[in-house]
């Protein structure tokens, strides 16, 4: 563990250097970082890039199976560690999407640059998983390919990922659903604990907000009590989802506060996205029988 806080804090610190170093050159053009094909792999890079699509292994009705996935895995066989790094700064952003999974499948032992490089000049990507064809950020792309390569039990402890979700908690403007994944991921050291807060308190992150209700609710009680509050009351469910809806519910009944039940019934006849999962809402609202004084 200590050497995993000593690599963290080493992460930290380059997060820091180059966003700085990003701020002070945003005027340049990304184009300029753009490379060049190895010219073994310019046949390959060229059918990735007219198909200009992430495909994962199994696509359609049909299921049938993808043949930019097949090229990916002949990617992957053909390019070494460098010529990788190398298509990472690729014009075409599905090639440059492909290298980069391919070195999260090789556990590239820095793969947090790359990351941190995709986060600085984020490009969309046309994903065709299964039956759902969507845009999506190559950092993203990126990251997932990563956390799924990982077993669920060696999450909390593995050294890469907790690099890659340290650059996700130290960087202002996370997507959600990366903030979300990185907090599930595991129980943070206390040196995280100050950011979390300030993510949480000072900048409203609903993701930060919920892990202290699970982790550290006694020390943040009463910030905990008027954040999940002034949430309640600002969201409109409908946008967030049930989940939220009923995540957010469930944090503040636990109080056991009749203000906030006060609060919460009220919400619930103005507010009634929840009446899409009714009988769930019902019974946890029975569970602190408070249903009884909603009619």
């Amino acid at each position: 563990m200590k050497q995993l806080t000593i690599s963290v804090l080493i992460t930290i610190l380059l997060i820091c250097n180059y966003s700085y170093g990003q701020t002070n050159n945003s005027k340049k053009s990304y184009s300029l970082g753009f490379k060049e094909t190895p010219k073994k792999l310019s046949d390959i890079v060229k059918r990735i890039a007219s198909i200009n699509e992430i495909q994962s292994e199994h696509i359609g009705v049909a299921g049938i199976e993808s043949d930019n996935y097949k090229n990916y895995l002949e990617l992957k066989k053909v390019a070494n560690t460098e010529d990788l790094l190398n298509l990472t700064d690729n014009q075409n952003a599905v090639v440059a999407c492909y290298a980069s999974m391919a070195l999260a499948d090789k556990s590239y032992f820095d793969l947090k640059s790359v990351f941190l490089k995709f986060l600085s000049h984020d490009r969309k990507v046309s994903t065709f998983s299964g039956c759902i064809k969507s845009k999506d950020d190559i950092s993203t792309e990126l990251y997932y390919q990563y956390w799924n390569n990982v077993n669920d039990k060696a999450k909390w402890t593995d050294k890469i990922l907790l690099q890659l979700d340290s650059i996700i908690l130290y960087r202002d403007n996370s997507d959600w659903l990366l903030m979300t994944r990185a907090l599930e991921n595991r129980v943070y050291p206390a040196s995280y604990k100050k950011r979390i807060e300030e993510l949480a308190f000072k900048k409203g992150n609903r993701e930060s907000l919920f892990y202290l209700c699970t982790w550290y609710r006694a020390d943040n009680y009463e910030n905990i009590k008027k954040s999940l509050i002034t949430y309640l009351k600002k969201t409109d469910f409908s946008k967030t989802g049930t989940t939220d809806y009923y995540r957010t519910l469930d944090e503040l009944l636990k109080f056991r506060d009749s203000e906030i039940e006060t609060l919460i019934i009220q919400k619930l006849k103005k507010d009634k996205f929840w009446k899409n999962e009714e009988k769930k809402f019902i019974s946890l609202l029975d569970d602190y029988s408070i249903y009884e004084n909603f009619d």
